[in-house]
């Protein structure tokens, strides 16, 4: 199951790479840096990658969620810090359904 979460991870940053004219392009590494104080990904893009997550969710497994809430942004450990924690986080929401 991880593999396949990070494949759709992966999958969704190919998307939002794509649309991206002159950003600067998402790794697709797991210790890629998403959300940090002073680096990661613009929030615009990350909007768009969450978005994209979501959509391949539902392309793939058949089920509507929601990544980002009160919940989420609430956690101790943030969720959203690397692509390795947001496909953690994507696996534990999927195992919650």
């Amino acid at each position: 199951m991880r593999e396949d979460i990070l494949g759709l991870v992966y999958a969704a940053i190919d998307e939002v790479n794509a649309q991206a004219a002159d950003g600067v392009p998402i790794g697709k590494a797991p210790e890629t840096l998403l959300l940090g104080r002073d680096t990661g990904v613009d929030s615009l893009t990350f909007v768009n990658l969450i978005v994209a997550i979501e959509e391949q969710i539902q392309d793939k497994f058949g089920k509507a969620v929601v990544l980002v809430d009160e919940n989420s942004m609430g956690l101790q450990e943030h969720p959203f810090r690397t692509v390795s924690t947001l496909a953690n986080y994507v696996e534990k929401v999927l195992g919650n359904q």
